[in-house]
């Protein structure tokens, strides 16, 4: 739907107008708040760059007249370097300043937790749309009545003459005061809330100087809103977790599948959550699901096929929405995870594994104590952490794996994991095996959280957008 902006004038032809985040630079590394001269452009805000002139030049845009950013370091070192990626003119600075932060500016987020907490836990608030711009409480800060003032102002003496036809490079408030501004949304309206804008993201309007309309339309509940709700299958509700994607969706979904000891969607100390978390940032449609028989799901006998059936559904429901998927199998639900993606057939998809541990033999050489595995051996069952697990769903989740790991588009090893340690992987080509150093079955030790997801972050990004070295 058009946003009109209510400015006067008879308007012009349609024209495009694309908005950006600038790079990722050492300011954002070190999370500091409002004006910094921290300018430097990172090694992933050089990534950033080329991945965002890769796609500026798909062929699914118009090509920009000129490029401008807002007047902040970080904005205009950012354009410069688009400007030489793309080889279109940098066309200098706009006017439009700012959010003034007063007593945060230039303070880290950790060194304002400790200094001024009412400051930080009204941010924190407002960065997790709790709360709205006129709702922020920050010693000497500019109110929304005033920054909407000027932004009007702005927009009427150059921003409707200026911006229309080029690539906008701009700070993180600028963006969300000209991409609200642009869907007719005011710093003064409760619905100006925060907007995820990851470091070198994009989005385009099409219209003329009065009426714009954003390409893809806005969600109504913007990242990081987190939905809880249950799917029908054959056999009962499947609870999900749905992360919504960030202020620039992308056309593919991911579905986390847990293990069967760590069947909480949540994930072992909150792993899938994180994961649900960065990749939803990075316009990513997630889902964490609670198999059948577990979890929030309802409590029918759990088997093999019912863990199977529980991704097939989500997956029939999320398809709905986007044209890919990535199904992100952990410990045995790699096994899971490959079994319904075969079922399912489709070309477009893609199978990850993390510390895939899914046969009996693997299961044997550590994972189970003496006792245990000689119970199941000679029971068909045992109890571990308090669940039941049977031998049948063992053997036929041993027997998926054995059929189709090699379809498996990326595995992630744990490098401390004394579960998985000697488990080859015959047939997987090399270059789809990757190692998180010093990490444990669940990713939980030394930071191997942060690393899992900073390397399968980059792994969808160069799935979609790869650095070609060259434009």
């Amino acid at each position: 739907m058009a946003a009109s902006i209510g400015t006067s004038g008879t308007g012009s032809a349609d024209s495009q107008i694309i908005l950006a985040r600038h790079v990722e630079t050492d300011k954002n590394l070190l999370d500091v708040h409002g004006n910094s001269d921290l300018d430097t452009i990172t090694p992933r805000g050089h990534e950033q760059a080329t991945r965002l002139a890769q796609r500026l030049t798909s062929g699914t845009l118009s090509t920009p007249t000129g490029i401008v950013a807002t007047p902040t370091p970080q904005a205009i070192t950012s354009a410069e370097l688009l400007s030489e990626l793309l080889g279109i003119p940098y066309e200098g600075e706009l006017s439009l300043t700012p959010i003034n932060l007063g007593e945060a500016a230039g303070r880290s987020n950790a060194e304002l937790r400790t200094a001024l907490p009412q400051a930080f836990a009204s941010l924190d608030l407002f960065r997790n749309r709790v709360i709205s711009a006129s709702e922020l409480r920050i010693l000497e800060a500019e109110t929304a009545s005033i920054a909407e003032a000027r932004l009007l102002k702005w927009w009427a003496d150059e921003g409707r003459s200026r911006c229309p036809g080029r690539l906008i490079v701009g700070s993180n408030s600028t963006v969300l005061m000209i991409s609200h501004l642009l869907n007719g949304i005011l710093p003064s309206d409760p619905r100006y809330r925060y907007l995820g804008v990851p470091n070198g993201s994009f989005r385009s309007w099409r219209g003329n100087a009065d009426r714009w309309t954003p390409t893809p339309a806005f969600a109504a509940h913007t990242w990081p809103d987190v939905q809880v709700t249950r799917l029908p299958s054959r056999s009962g509700s499947v609870a999900i977790t749905h992360s919504r994607p960030s202020w620039a969706p992308r056309s593919r979904g991911i579905i986390i599948v847990p293990g069967y000891f760590g069947s909480s969607r949540h994930g072992p100390y909150g792993l899938y959550s994180r994961l649900a978390r960065a990749w939803a940032w990075e316009g990513y449609e997630t889902v964490c699901l609670d198999p059948l028989g577990s979890g929030d799901s309802s409590s029918v006998f759990r088997t093999f096929d019912t863990e199977v059936e529980s991704v097939e559904t989500v997956s029939a429901w999320l398809v709905e929405q986007v044209e890919s998927l990535v199904i992100v199998g952990h410990s045995m639900g790699g096994a899971t995870a490959l079994q319904a993606s075969h079922n399912a057939s489709r070309s477009t998809d893609a199978v990850w594994c993390l510390a895939p541990l899914c046969r009996l033999d693997d299961l044997s050489r550590a994972f189970f104590s003496p006792a245990q595995l000689d119970e199941l051996l000679a029971t068909g069952r045992t109890h571990r952490h308090g669940l039941e697990l049977r031998m049948d769903l063992v053997e036929e989740a041993g027997t998926a794996w054995d059929r189709h790991n090699r379809s498996a588009a990326a595995l992630w090893l744990a490098g401390a994991d004394p579960y998985t340690q000697g488990m080859s992987f015959p047939g997987v080509p090399p270059e789809r095996l990757r190692t998180v150093p010093e990490a444990d079955h669940n990713f939980s030790t030394n930071g191997s959280a942060r690393h899992l997801v900073e390397s399968t972050t980059r792994a969808l990004l160069d799935s979609e957008s790869p650095i070609t070295g060259r434009l």
